[in-house]
């Protein structure tokens, strides 16, 4: 996981979190933007709580993560556009979830590679 462009960090209370440089367009500057594994959503926090509990998890907590990490990462470098096919919001710009589905990110619009497949099999 080190070769990643993002952190994946254990918080006492929410658990495994991933931080993504790209995720913290058009926020402000005490607000912190991370993804939630135990939920596979993005969230907008506060920085200066998160960051006081944030920190180094177990190996064996971080491993259990580690698929949805990878599904993370499949979304994050997937060959889909930045932003949303159906609201054109950036998804660095909004808090998203990945689908369980197609792992593809879903935004808070609703739509994620799940409609895309629709629309080219229609």
């Amino acid at each position: 996981m080190s070769g990643d462009p993002f952190q994946v960090r254990f918080h006492s209370k929410l658990g495994v979190v991933i931080y993504d440089p790209l995720t913290q367009m058009s926020i402000a500057k005490e607000q912190v933007r991370l993804f939630k594994i135990t939920s596979m959503s993005m969230t907008t926090f506060r920085r200066d709580i998160v960051n006081k509990d944030l920190g180094v998890g177990e190996p064996d907590v971080m491993q259990e993560s580690a698929n949805a990490v990878d599904a993370y990462r499949v979304a994050r470098q997937g060959k889909v556009k930045p932003y949303c096919i159906s609201c054109r919001r950036h998804f660095g710009s909004v808090d998203f979830s990945i689908c369980t589905e197609c792992t593809a990110v879903r935004c808070t619009c609703g739509t994620c590679g799940c409609v895309a497949r629709k629309r080219k099999a229609a």
